[in-house]
């Protein structure tokens, strides 16, 4: 069950126990990026006129499921997941002339940590898109206060693990062919 917090968040209630999870606040600003490829890439907040073009994102990302699963191989289930991803998290688009490539979000977790999920369309993979906006996600996250970044990766996702330990994550476990990651935020000495 979950019911209203204080003002910081929100309590789920499992087996008489309460966990405060926080409500983070939505990205506010926007960058532009030149991408090693030299185009201009577009980092914005979630907007819903994107709605589309995410969905066509996923729709044509290859190879479906290649990701933990994900995107889901199903088109039903694929915008479903889309979907639940928009309402669940706080979200940023990667845009290339107006179309999305990317998408990253946060999810609210105890203890002031969040989840971190980042897909880059293969057309604009290795090209630094994916570390401009993971830098953008870690500034945000210092605003917010967060304590700690946290991402599971697949072991063979090599890509991946490469950008998280570029941006300063480590890993902290292991559970079948999957990797646990975090990344401490801490707090500049002039803040």
């Amino acid at each position: 069950m979950i019911t209203n917090g204080d003002r910081l968040g929100f309590n789920v209630h499992v087996n008489s126990r309460s966990i405060q999870y926080r409500n983070m606040r939505s990205f506010s600003s926007t960058q532009t990026i030149k991408s090693e490829k030299s185009h201009f890439i577009s980092i914005i907040p979630y907007e819903d006129r994107y709605f589309t073009s995410l969905l066509h994102m996923y729709d044509t990302y290859n190879p479906l499921g290649s990701v933990q699963g994900l995107p889901p191989l199903d088109k039903t289930k694929r915008h479903q997941w889309v979907q639940d991803m928009i309402s669940r998290g706080t979200n940023l688009l990667a845009l290339y002339r107006d179309t999305v490539i990317g998408q990253a979000s946060l999810f609210s977790m105890p203890v002031n940590w969040a989840e971190y999920f980042i897909f880059i369309h293969q057309d604009f993979q290795r090209q630094g898109i994916g570390t401009a906006i993971t830098h953008y996600i870690v500034d945000w996250s210092h605003q917010e206060n967060l304590s700690c970044i946290w991402v599971v990766v697949d072991r063979k996702n090599f890509l991946a693990i490469s950008l998280c330990r570029n941006v300063g994550f480590r890993r902290i476990g292991s559970s079948g062919s999957e990797w646990e990651m975090i990344l401490t935020i801490t707090k500049s000495l002039d803040s």
